[in-house]
């Protein structure tokens, strides 16, 4: 096996694990700020997510070329053939199982925050849909400048 990937393998595990528990935590931001209905902080998250997700895609794709340097396949039947192998540094396999773990809870996290999303849309979109009914029935002039009836829209004193 490649030294150099073989050294480069557990420092890249190590620094992707620390990518993902800042995403972990970006996530949980965005849900705090989904519950308390601080919609102001969600464009700046949002933004920050999606840097972060580049990052680890990048962060991946580097493991991912250290083990097929070492001949192994580029996904996690490879990591967990180079565990087997025994050649690893100290921490590596408890980090990889640290970075499964956070990946899964981090999924969840972010399908749990998209459903909060939806309802806030739909939310949003049964109080415009009221206010639009509301405003309809309430118009008290039309663009003549004649009082109207809401309801009818007949003149006020008309037959």
């Amino acid at each position: 096996m490649p030294a150099a990937a073989q050294d480069t393998l557990p420092q890249l595990l190590t620094a992707e694990l620390a990518l993902l528990r800042e995403f972990a935590l970006l996530l949980k931001a965005e849900q705090e700020a989904l519950v308390r209905g601080e919609l102001d902080r969600l464009m700046p998250l949002a933004e920050e997510k999606s840097r972060q997700a580049s990052l680890l895609a990048e962060a991946a794709e580097r493991r991912n070329q250290s083990l097929a340097a070492l001949g192994l396949d580029r996904d996690r039947l490879g990591m967990d053939a180079w565990l087997a192998s025994g050649a690893k540094a100290a921490g590596a396999g408890e980090d990889w199982q640290n970075l499964l773990l956070l990946a899964a809870t981090a999924r969840t996290q972010n399908e749990l925050n998209g459903k909060l999303i939806q309802t806030r849309l739909q939310q949003n979109q049964r109080a415009l849909t009221a206010l639009n009914v509301a405003n309809s029935q309430t118009q008290l002039y039309g663009p003549d400048g004649q009082v109207k009836s809401g309801a009818s829209g007949r003149n006020f004193g008309s037959y």
